[in-house]
């Protein structure tokens, strides 16, 4: 079989996402139709979801389409800032405010005026900060540290976090009247391992960048995308591409990424078999959409089907149990509609079937 190649130019040729957020599974779809409605509002958003899942992308996704685009988009990630250093940073302080400080400085939520702020895991922000936030929230004022005069500030707020703050709420270590001041609009981001359908499409999409910024143009086995695929990303996206762009620096001269060039523990959730199971459907506040979840359920086995059998149409009728025909109806119809499918299986006719994720005529 051939390995898969992927050009940088695909990336221009056929979109992998929205905005830079690679993803084609319902629930990506979801959140995209999200973005598209709520970015040219000033709503404040808060992102949850697990570490790597893609929830500063979000942010700026949002910032980019928003009337506030021409203005700066602000990160501030509240945990890798020390708690007697943060005030300071989202504020700004006064000369003399504190041992250090030998000149007055702006703070995040200035910088930000007229644009976005994104304070990332908003959970770990201390109580005497939440109440600081809240009044901005309420009417965009604040004082920086050792100053007596208020500030006025035209921010839009979006926050994330990785904790479950309806629990910390719960347990009075969030404020409840902010959760639901900054929760105006939940975005709920799946774990890669809910996804899987889209590994395929973040290798693909990931080594076009790195190839766009000068590094070698890389291809994998089908047996590499494979074991990929099957393995449980706790560290999600994020984890993903560092490892990917990890192979491809130090990769072999023949420019393949082979199964043994991958860490141990991605082989060892291959061969084992112990990869996390996953349900590829999530129920948000207003359900699912039941016919485009079960095409993705048809999709998913039609894909594994291929790749067990080797890209043999015949065999994988075969364990299938319908009729060729019937398949070859169903690859076309579905080639032709797009999808997580058809972005699986979207080399040109004629060429071998790549571990299931290319076509074949036969």
């Amino acid at each position: 079989m051939e390995n898969v190649r992927f050009e940088p130019q695909q990336l221009e040729d056929e979109p992998l996402g929205f905005e830079g957020i690679i993803g084609r599974h319902p629930s990506m779809e979801d959140i995209f139709e999200v973005i598209r409605r709520v970015a040219p509002t000033d709503a404040t958003v808060l992102i949850a979801g697990e570490s790597g899942t893609g929830k500063e992308l979000v942010a700026a996704a949002l910032h980019r389409l928003s009337a506030r685009a021409a203005g700066r988009f602000v990160p501030v990630h509240c945990g890798a800032i020390p708690e007697e250093l943060l005030e300071s940073e989202m504020f700004g302080h006064e000369r003399g405010a504190f041992t250090g400080a030998v000149a007055s400085r702006l703070g995040r939520f200035k910088l930000a005026d007229q644009g976005t702020i994104f304070l990332d895991e908003i959970g770990e922000m201390s109580p005497k900060l939440q109440v600081k936030l809240l009044r901005v929230l309420e009417d965009g004022r604040f004082e920086s540290v050792g100053s007596v005069v208020t500030q006025q500030v035209d921010v839009r707020i979006i926050a994330a976090t990785n904790r479950a703050l309806d629990e910390a709420v719960t347990a009075k270590q969030f404020r409840e009247d902010l959760f639901y001041r900054l929760r105006v609009v939940p975005i709920e981001m799946p774990p890669l391992r809910r996804r899987r359908e889209d590994i395929p499409l973040l290798v693909r999409g990931t080594l076009a960048q790195l190839a766009e910024k000068g590094l070698p143009r890389f291809d994998v086995t089908p047996a590499a995308l494979a074991a990929l695929e099957r393995y449980s990303w706790p560290g999600n996206v994020r984890e993903l591409r560092n490892l990917l762009e990890h192979m491809v620096v130090l990769g072999r001269p023949e420019r393949v990424i082979e199964v043994h060039d991958l860490p141990p523990h991605v082989i060892a959730a291959q061969e084992s078999g112990e990869a996390q199971a996953a349900m590829p459907w999530q129920f948000g506040p207003a359900g699912i959409d039941f016919y485009r979840e079960m095409e993705a359920i048809e999709d998913r086995i039609i894909a594994q089907a291929l790749r067990l059998s080797g890209g043999n149409k015949k065999e994988a009728a075969r364990l299938l149990r319908v009729n060729r025909t019937t398949l070859l109806e169903k690859l076309k119809r579905k080639r032709a509609q797009g999808g997580a499918l058809a972005a699986l299986l979207g080399a040109p006719r004629g060429t071998e079937v790549v571990g299931g994720h290319g076509w074949i005529e036969g």
